[in-house]
């Protein structure tokens, strides 16, 4: 039981702690620069720099999801049970939002405002699907080799942010909880169900993928 209250509280923390990394330099980014590449730059580095670190101190006490659809994917495996799962997601999304509120007031926002950055399209679609797809393949190819996971994961995350047309949300706790901050780092919620809709096919079809190059692999090795 307290191991699995201690893992509880770690997501729930991981995820706090990452919803300040993504909004907090966003409101940073502003106050530094007009210019909408170099917001993008910094976002992005905050937010890798963010995830390497909590994914580290994480990885034992819960296994560093922070993120619903990776914990999804571990109920699809059978590394996580139903109930433990319920709990991580609701840990992850309150995580979230807290987070998102502390970095609101760490720079003198509202505790929580409501975004009005609508994010629609199929671009936009296209681009949540991918960028999750990659972060769920890259993190089952590693499985249990977590500083390889730590560097990865952040490294693909920060390269989606500048190179995908949606900035690589790929997780919906954090979509959630980034509809309440008004800094650029922003959502609508009206656009919301769009991209965890998104993330969640890509995390489907992350796990997809990797199976089928794992039996690809083995099969190969016969």
């Amino acid at each position: 039981m307290v191991k699995k209250k201690r893992a509880i509280g770690m997501e729930f923390a991981g995820t706090m702690i990452l919803a300040i990394a993504v909004v907090g330099s966003g409101h940073m980014a502003a106050n530094l620069s007009q210019d909408g590449g170099i917001r993008l730059l910094i976002n992005a580095l905050a937010t890798a720099v963010g995830l390497a670190v909590v994914i580290k101190i994480g990885m034992k006490s819960s296994g560093a999801h922070f993120n619903p659809v990776v914990t999804l994917v571990m109920v699809v495996l059978k590394k996580i049970s139903n109930e433990a799962a319920a709990l991580y997601i609701a840990a992850q999304v309150l995580g979230a939002v807290l987070g998102v509120g502390i970095a609101n007031l760490i720079y003198d926002q509202e505790f929580l405002k409501q975004s009005s950055i609508l994010r629609d399209g199929s671009n936009l679609f296209v681009s949540e699907i991918f960028a999750t797809a990659v972060l769920i393949w890259i993190i089952l190819a590693f499985g249990k080799k977590v500083e390889l996971i730590a560097i990865y994961v952040p490294i693909w995350i920060f390269g989606a942010i500048l190179f995908t047309s949606s900035t690589s949300f790929a997780n919906p706790a954090i979509t959630i909880g980034r509809v309440f901050t008004n800094s650029f780092t922003g959502i609508a919620v009206d656009s919301v169900l769009l991209f965890v809709l998104a993330q969640i096919i890509g995390a489907l079809l992350g796990l997809i993928l990797a199976k089928s190059l794992r039996s690809a692999g083995k099969k190969s090795d016969e």
